[in-house]
């Protein structure tokens, strides 16, 4: 799974990465309501994110962010992955 995780600049109106900040990886099995984190991974210094995992049951996968005393929490929409 990739992702990028951008926070507004004031400054220059504009969007730059947010480098060095944890977020988790979560994974919510197809029927239920509740995301499980299954790992944590840090941007690098550009803001991006990238990491592997083993999808064994249908369900949605999300980037979550639970956020800073300057950056609000966000957390992505759940992709759909149907493992066959």
């Amino acid at each position: 799974m990739t992702g990028k995780l951008t926070r507004a600049n004031w400054e220059d109106n504009q969007y730059h990465g947010y480098s060095g900040q944890p977020v988790k990886l979560q994974f919510k099995k197809a029927g239920t309501t509740t995301y499980t984190t299954v790992k944590t991974v840090y941007t690098d210094s550009y803001g991006n994110l990238k990491t592997t995992t083993t999808a064994n049951y249908d369900g949605y996968w999300r980037f979550s962010f639970a956020g800073t005393s300057t950056t609000p929490a966000v957390s992505a929409p759940g992709d759909y992955v149907d493992v066959r």
